[in-house]
């Protein structure tokens, strides 16, 4: 178990499955990562490549419910495949996020456990398109999990290769603070 209480690949197991349209059997890979709390279970299953993409699905499930729920999926280049970072579950629980790589950035997605939208017509929060199109002379660095139940820590350098401030990513107005000291 690490530091953070999250367990990285607790179980993988592979399975065989069946591409309808081939009639194919290919091996599915599944992951659990165990909330801090253990109450919530992320799993993600990751299909063969196929015309370049994989497949990823992200199912939570929790104590109380066992029955997981399909929270996201996307098809994926090899080399852009999402990841799970240590801290991704929200202190409450009611929010993960995701990691990928997109056009020599880091790309993080926010979601909320119970498969809801964010907002209205907003199934999830991408925040380094939010912040780079805001803070043009700052670059991401590390985004290293959550502050509160709403607040995600993120490291940044200047575009010039400097280190640059923290911040907070307020989800709840999906906004940025910018701190007066550096998390490292």
């Amino acid at each position: 178990m690490a530091a953070s209480g999250l367990k990285k690949d607790v179980s993988v197991t592979t399975d065989l499955a069946y591409d309808a349209k081939t009639e194919i059997p290919f091996k599915e890979e599944e992951a659990d990562i165990i909330s801090p709390d253990g109450k919530y279970t992320l799993t993600v299953k990751k299909g063969m490549e196929l015309n370049g993409l994989v497949p990823q699905s992200f199912y939570i499930s929790s104590e109380k419910d066992s029955s997981p729920i399909k929270i996201f999926e996307k098809n994926s280049k090899p080399e852009n495949m999402i990841s799970v970072p240590e801290n991704t579950f929200s202190p409450d629980n009611k929010y993960i996020f995701l990691k990928y790589d997109e056009q020599g950035k880091s790309r993080y997605l926010v979601l909320r456990t119970n498969g809801e939208e964010i907002r209205n017509g907003v199934p999830t929060v991408e925040f380094e398109g939010l912040f780079s199109e805001k803070y043009p002379e700052f670059v991401i660095t590390d985004v290293t999990g959550w502050g509160s139940y709403s607040l995600i820590v993120i490291n940044t350098d200047t575009i010039d290769g400097k280190t640059g401030p923290s911040w907070w990513f307020d989800l709840s107005s999906l906004t940025f603070i910018r701190l007066s000291s550096r998390f490292n």
